[in-house]
């Protein structure tokens, strides 16, 4: 192969990885050029609702300020005429409508000692089942090892004893020499 052939080959595969570079590279472009538009956007968009709110506030406080007088007359017209809940009604909803801050505003309540109280209440349920667990264990622990426990407890024991006690006619005492130890 001659150097001028291989040297237009080495160009036509550098001019196709260039190509391939510029496709490859064509979506990084445009994100980079799109982030400054959408944080203009952005910001147009924050500072237009910033004076929207500061354009809108004062206009509805002197809407409402203008209502609340209006609303109370409306009510006060009311009192003599048709009744006077209506007109404390109305007097409420004027209150209500006011721009002024109203004087009855409670303290936020606190919620700590709920949680205290609940979470001591889980505490001591949590330790009286352990309790009840722990005891069932130990009274397992000493039952005879060669008898099941069916067998000292079951149903039908509890039957023969009590048939046994009312035949004799001797009842506690034959109770008392049969039953185990451990209860």
């Amino acid at each position: 192969m001659s150097v001028l052939s291989s040297k237009r080959v080495a160009e036509a595969e550098a001019a196709e990885t260039r190509g391939r570079m510029q496709q490859l590279a064509r979506p990084v472009v445009l994100v980079r050029a799109a982030v400054p538009r959408a944080k203009t956007a952005g910001i147009a968009a924050r500072d237009g609702a910033r004076s929207a709110a500061t354009w809108t506030a004062p206009r509805i406080n002197q809407a409402r300020a203008w209502t609340a007088p209006r609303i109370e007359r409306g009510g006060l017209a009311f009192k003599d005429t048709i009744a006077p809940k209506v007109y404390e009604t109305l007097a409420v909803a004027a209150r209500y409508v006011d721009v002024a801050p109203r004087p009855e505003v409670t303290a936020p309540r606190r919620r700590w000692p709920r949680v205290v109280a609940g979470t001591g209440m889980l505490v001591a349920v949590g330790a009286a089942a352990a309790v009840v667990l722990r005891r069932r264990k130990n009274d397992r622990a000493y039952e005879a090892p060669g008898k099941p426990a069916e067998e000292a407890t079951g149903p039908q024991v509890a039957q023969n004893s009590q048939l046994d006690a009312n035949a004799d006619g001797s009842g506690a005492d034959d109770n008392a020499t049969r039953q185990s130890p451990v209860t």
